[in-house]
């Protein structure tokens, strides 16, 4: 999280005006993050009897995860943000992260949180990672995708068409 804050305050210091703007459910959606960090923290509910490889598989994806989300952000550079926006000088990114899925911060944030339910084996995190939290981040991707494909047009639907929006090859 604190790698995405100072992401996003340099980002929107060198990037130039915003010509549009989703709202909606999906542009508050990022500010709700901090919510499996707290029913991590918190351990309410019944925990499942996960075997300790498992743990440290799921040890292994949290890390996994974060890289991912974390060399996609520095991928993006100025076009980083918690906010669905196009800006002036907006570009299609298509190197790093981005060659293998469309949105690798949301990819990369779904095998955190995957990760995060086998480690813990909390039930109330699975439970909301598997009917919020993975259906946040699809609702964000394709909010995203409207705003690209509306200011790259055949070039986003090009891209669209050879790589998977949130699962590579898929």
């Amino acid at each position: 999280m604190v790698v995405a804050q100072l992401s996003r305050m340099r980002a929107v210091a060198r990037r130039g005006e915003t010509l549009a703007r989703s709202r909606g459910l999906a542009h508050y959606v990022a500010y709700f993050f901090v919510v499996p960090y707290a029913v991590i923290a918190a351990r309410p509910g019944p925990e499942l009897d996960v075997p300790e490889p498992l743990r440290w598989g799921g040890l292994a994806l949290i890390v996994l995860g974060i890289a991912f989300a974390i060399w996609a952000i520095a991928t993006l550079g100025r076009h980083y943000d918690l906010e669905l926006e196009i800006h002036r000088d907006h570009e299609l990114v298509r190197n790093g992260p981005y060659r293998f899925v469309r949105h690798p911060v949301y990819t990369g944030l779904g095998l955190h949180f995957a990760g995060a339910c086998l480690a813990t084996g909390n039930v109330l995190l699975i439970a909301g990672t598997l009917l919020v939290t993975y259906p946040a981040l699809y609702l964000r991707a394709k909010t995203e995708e409207r705003l690209l494909r509306e200011r790259f047009g055949a070039a986003y639907d090009e891209y669209a068409r050879e790589v998977g929006m949130l699962v590579p090859l898929l």
